[in-house]
């Protein structure tokens, strides 16, 4: 049977069961990245097809015909269950890829480093990678674990925590030889301090850091600025300046004596980094899980004492 001659064009299905869903052609149009008369004419498209008006135009908002009604009913009914065997087909062909959002920063300084050894344990299993610039990493329909940094409270989804963060200052050794000696933290205020942008206040800046201490602060603190984590650390590492260290991103830089601490001060949070999944899973996840989970404390020595 050649169906594509008993049924409108799909373009105009879509267009139909989009405007109709939100009783607007302007927010079907959003949605579909199309203009707004470009759906309209679609949807005259499917009426034309089928002999019949489905959408009163003359409402505000739009409204469904007796005949749209039924006909929208049967469409997304349809919809529905294309979509349903289409996620099976592709679960069943990514059964052996699990995706892992993560921020930029965590990502390349962390986790990437250490994902051979889940390659290793698991050599079954391709695990893809998605950065977020800032934010939280997504749990988007795609992504089966998110590494975010937080308290572990997020809203539709589950945590395990991986360890508690804490900052320190940290230079290249050419800096620290170059430059004064730290010996408090007020000292720091003579020296270049390197600057991460965050919309997140969760994120420790050098604002912060001297209050922690009691250090009063003129204003904003001058400095090199760079609109995320990732930059600034490389930054340090060339030798700029005196950047705030984490955990995820510069403990390895330390253990390679790439960078050093300019002041053993750090700062416990009651933050940290955690594998958030959502509350249905599948035994892919629970593997990465429990491997990432023993990962992360094997390194407890390294990750709850002050940096060496």
């Amino acid at each position: 049977m050649r169906y594509w001659r008993q049924i409108p064009p799909l373009k105009s299905l879509f267009a139909l069961e989009a405007a109709a869903r939100h009783a607007s052609f302007s927010r079907a149009a959003e949605e579909l990245n199309v203009s707004q008369s470009a759906v309209s004419h679609a949807v005259s498209t499917a009426e034309a097809f089928l002999g019949t008006k489905l959408i009163d135009r003359t409402s505000r908002p739009i409204s469904l015909t007796p005949e749209g009604k039924a006909y929208v009913a049967t469409l997304a009914s349809f919809f529905t269950q294309l979509a349903a065997e289409t996620d099976t087909l592709r679960r069943r062909k990514v059964k052996n890829v699990l995706t892992i959002s993560c921020n930029l920063a965590y990502g390349n300084y962390w986790l990437l480093p250490r994902l051979k050894g889940f390659h290793a344990a698991h050599p079954d299993l391709q695990v893809n990678m998605v950065t977020t610039y800032q934010g939280l990493a997504s749990l988007d329909d795609g992504i089966d674990v998110a590494i975010r940094f937080g308290r572990g409270d997020w809203p539709g989804c589950t945590s395990r925590l991986l360890f508690h963060e804490r900052i320190v200052p940290v230079a290249s050794p050419d800096y620290v030889e170059r430059n004064a000696p730290v010996r408090q933290p007020v000292d720091l205020l003579d020296h270049v301090l390197l600057h991460a942008l965050s919309v997140e206040k969760s994120w420790y800046d050098w604002q912060q850091w001297f209050a922690h201490f009691g250090v009063a602060t003129a204003g904003a603190l001058p400095g090199p600025a760079f609109d995320n984590h990732l930059l600034m650390m490389q930054a340090a590492l060339s030798g700029r300046g005196v950047a705030l260290g984490w955990i995820g991103t510069a403990s390895d830089f330390l253990r390679q004596r790439l960078l050093v601490k300019v002041l053993d001060a750090p700062i416990v949070l009651q933050d940290g980094l955690h594998a958030v999944v959502r509350r249905q899973r599948d035994e892919r996840i629970e593997r990465f899980l429990d491997w990432i989970t023993e990962r992360a404390e094997t390194e407890a020595d390294t990750l709850t004492e002050p940096f060496r």
